[in-house]
């Protein structure tokens, strides 16, 4: 039991060659060679303090970033009527200490007659897709960066640099989904508005999945066909088996699936359901 144990501390314990690649060293691990105390034999070596500093860099990135995000959460609030003049009446009636949140020129474009008039169900609607879409947007982007900072870390198993992406993702995203909710449902405390926003968010969410993942998806693989169909009919009888369109072909040039945002998906769609239940209508 504590060879077993010491082997699990060192890095050296696995039953499967799967577990060897979670827990043995990265192909990306750098490092400098050194005479190992404990097993004797040479290793890579990275000191821990320096992932350490290169970790709180990272959370001080991200940090920045889910600022830039906040920023946009809150422009969102105003020109959707979240936040209006009766905030700011709310927060200080004399008018001397202005809301901290109330932008009034964001604030003017969600009232009667203005482009997202609230009183109007599709002009409305403009601000949670133009939202949809800058979530999304920031998700992507964001995803890419986490890779770069967790890469930079220079984790030296693949199970702490897998957790260190999911971390960095898993707060940013479910910041984006949720920071709005929670503001309606604390500060606010107006079931109408957690409610609209819970099902808007809810049902632009799953539109913007189909469309991403479904129908986008197939209008490529049409027009990649009807590509690859007129350039097979310019080759030789001689090269006909070898087209383009193979099985493997076809899926080579597909995306790279992620599981991750598989996961991520189900997990803010359980989150709606269960943080705010009693909002949701069934």
């Amino acid at each position: 039991r504590k060879e077993a144990r010491l082997s699990y501390q060192f890095g050296t314990f696995a039953f499967t060659t799967q577990d060897r690649v979670k827990f043995g060293q990265r192909p990306n691990f750098e490092g400098k060679m050194r005479l190992n105390p404990v097993t004797g034999m040479m290793e890579k070596y990275y000191p821990a303090y320096k992932r350490r500093i290169k970790v709180a860099v990272s959370a001080f990135v991200t940090i920045v970033l889910l600022a830039g995000a906040s920023v946009i959460m809150v422009i969102s609030l105003n020109v959707q009527g979240y936040i209006s003049q009766e905030d700011q009446e709310r927060w200080d009636p004399s008018g001397e200490d202005a809301h901290p949140l109330y932008f009034p020129w964001f604030a003017s474009l969600a009232d009667e007659g203005g482009i997202f008039d609230t009183n109007s169900y599709w002009k409305s609607m403009i601000p949670a897709l133009l939202r949809a879409v800058a979530v999304a947007t920031m998700n992507k982007q964001y995803s890419k960066i986490a890779e770069q900072l967790s890469e930079w870390e220079n984790h030296e198993t693949l199970v702490d640099h897998e957790n260190s992406l999911i971390l960095k993702r898993l707060l940013f995203e479910t910041f984006d989904a949720y920071i709005i909710l929670f503001y309606l449902a604390i500060y606010e405390r107006n079931i109408t508005m957690l409610r609209a926003e819970l099902v808007g968010a809810f049902n632009v969410d799953s539109l913007r999945r189909l469309f991403t993942e479904s129908i986008l998806p197939y209008i490529k693989r049409r027009f990649a066909n009807k590509k690859s169909s007129g350039k097979s009919k310019k080759k030789d009888d001689d090269l006909a088996d070898t087209s383009s369109d193979g099985v493997l072909t076809v899926e080579a040039g597909l995306d790279e699936y992620d599981q991750f945002d598989d996961y991520i998906e189900m997990l803010i769609q359980f989150g709606y359901v269960t943080l705010f239940a009693s909002a949701y209508p069934l």
